[in-house]
């Protein structure tokens, strides 16, 4: 009897996990994501900002180093705030989720390709020419991140300039790849005279590849909020 009962709710467990993630969308989210995000890509600004500061006076390099440190610090704390929400987010599917862990991570990627690079330029004894050529394409991609994650608030009216700033941010990462491409080429055909000069070129490919991957993060970040933009926010 027990199990005639079992079998004739069965239909009913199954429509219930049907509708519960559908409801999700009409249910309130909660609106602290969006003061995380724009903390965190204020952090990515101000990262972006002491690499600019340190092509222009190398002799900072230990002090930008130092705060570059504590700049990542304090976005992996965002992160993680970020995550430990999500946990308790009863609001989202799976699949938003994952959106906004995906988002945040690579949001943080970019801080932490800054501070990689710098980190490697602490065996330098001068400033590259390649860091002051990606230094203001990194800045400006960057500031065109943290306008477009305030444009997440209220996606109705800011559709279109979300839309348009990550344009930019693939147009700046494009820039990028040309600058990669052509560094590369100089230090892979250009010759060495000594075994010092070889250790220096490696050692400049790697920060070239550090900051050329730090744009690709950037292009990521834009490509997540063409997902949002798509989705109608998050």
């Amino acid at each position: 009897m027990k199990r005639e009962k079992v079998r004739h709710l069965l239909p009913l467990f199954n429509n219930i996990n049907m509708i519960i993630p559908r409801m999700s969308v009409f249910l309130p989210h909660d609106k602290k994501f969006f003061e995380l995000f724009e903390a965190l890509a204020d952090k990515t600004v101000d990262a972006a900002g002491l690499l600019v500061e340190l092509s222009n006076d190398y002799s900072l390099l230990s002090e930008i180093n130092r705060q570059l440190g504590i700049l990542e610090d304090e976005a992996d704390s965002i992160v993680h705030e970020i995550v430990r929400e999500l946990f308790f987010d009863h609001t989202r599917v799976t699949e938003e989720k994952g959106d906004i862990r995906y988002f945040a991570h690579n949001l943080d990627n970019v801080i932490d390709g800054i501070e990689k690079a710098v980190r490697r330029l602490t065996f330098t004894q001068t400033l590259p020419e390649p860091v002051v050529e990606f230094a203001p394409i990194i800045q400006e991609a960057s500031e065109e991140i943290c306008t477009a994650v305030h444009c997440l608030r209220d996606m109705r009216c800011e559709e279109g300039s979300l839309e348009a700033h990550c344009i930019r941010i693939n147009e700046l990462e494009n820039e990028a790849d040309e600058i990669n491409r052509r560094w590369l080429r100089k230090l892979m055909t250009t010759p060495t005279k000594s075994s010092d000069e070889v250790l220096e070129r490696l050692l400049l490919k790697e920060i070239v590849e550090i900051l050329e991957d730090t744009m690709d993060q950037c292009e990521d970040v834009a490509n997540i909020l063409e997902t949002f933009r798509l989705k109608g926010g998050i």
